[in-house]
């Protein structure tokens, strides 16, 4: 991990001293009171306004799923506020918290109306801020707290408020996880100009003589959609999931706990549903590892591909 420079108040990484307290304080913490699933948006091209009442009808029970784990996450986000609680430590895991369900959220909208190749972008963001929680809350705060020491200063050469870039990325946390990690590389290689890939998007009936170029296709893709959600769902298990553990950040009642604990064994279960698409490695003889798709198909009734990228 890396992060802003070290700091004159507590030490700095060379030092190996624990940084002291971030000098801010949380003055306040507004949450929404619940989360409010995305409407139809009013003007759809006819593709992505079919791609939503499929996707409301076939994923009806990810929809529903995925709607009842972002209102837990905002519950149990707003127990940080308590306060035997309310700390910059706390603030520094609840930023990104914040971060990562808007991201999840935008990328669930996006799946819904058929927009699968710019939902993987927002769903490896989320990958990101979901293990910057985990790589803090497993002991790295004191690189929150350098860069707070140092923020919002002033910069005299650019007459300007310096707040920091404060560079993070929890790479080891992302690596430690297997699922997470297999999600991560999918996303960025599906969401990089890579050809496969971008095929598979734009051009997803092609074949060794044809090339059917959909320009900004948004019709619906069941393997897509459910592939998508299905990595939503585990990005939601695993933060719930921290959260649960971060009780000192987070200290929510039992019975919401119950709840968290609750969905996240009915997640787990929708994701190993035999027949869902899925996305494995798979490692050839020259060690490197490639991108399995498993049961993808457009439709229902469509007979199932596996597809190597």
């Amino acid at each position: 991990m890396t992060s802003a420079s070290g700091s004159d108040n507590g030490g700095t990484p060379e030092s190996g001293l624990p940084a002291a307290e971030a000098p801010q304080r949380v003055s306040g913490m507004r949450m929404p009171e619940r989360w409010v699933e995305p409407g139809r948006p009013a003007e759809l091209d006819p593709a992505a306004e079919d791609a939503w009442r499929q996707s409301s009808f076939l994923l009806a029970e990810d929809l529903s799923l995925l709607g009842e784990g972002f209102a837990l996450q905002l519950r149990l986000a707003a127990t940080g506020y308590e306060p035997s609680a309310r700390t910059m430590s706390m603030a520094a895991l609840a930023s990104q918290w914040s971060r990562a369900l808007t991201a999840e959220s935008e990328a669930l909208a996006l799946v819904r109306r058929g927009g699968y190749g710019a939902a993987v972008a927002l769903i490896r963001q989320a990958v990101e801020l979901v293990a910057a929680q985990v790589a803090l809350a497993g002991g790295e705060l004191d690189d929150f707290r350098r860069w707070a020491h140092h923020a919002y200063g002033r910069h005299e050469p650019t007459r300007a408020e310096e707040v920091g870039l404060g560079h993070y990325f929890a790479g080891e946390a992302i690596a430690s996880d297997e699922a997470l990690r297999v999600v991560y590389r999918a996303c960025s290689d599906l969401g990089r100009p890579n050809f496969g890939a971008t095929a598979l998007f734009v051009a997803g009936d092609a074949g060794p003589r044809r090339y059917p170029l959909v320009f900004g296709d948004q019709a619906f893709h069941l393997g897509w959609a459910q592939l998508l959600a299905g990595w939503l769902a585990l990005i939601g298990e695993r933060q719930l999931h921290l959260a649960l553990h971060a009780r000192a950040h987070f200290p929510a009642g039992e019975e919401l706990r119950s709840e968290a604990v609750s969905w996240v064994r009915r997640a787990e279960a929708l994701r190993s549903a035999p027949d869902r698409c899925r996305l494995e490695e798979w490692t050839d003889d020259d060690g490197r590892r490639r991108h399995l798709l498993l049961d993808f198909r457009r439709r229902p009734g469509d007979a199932p591909r596996r597809v190597l990228l």
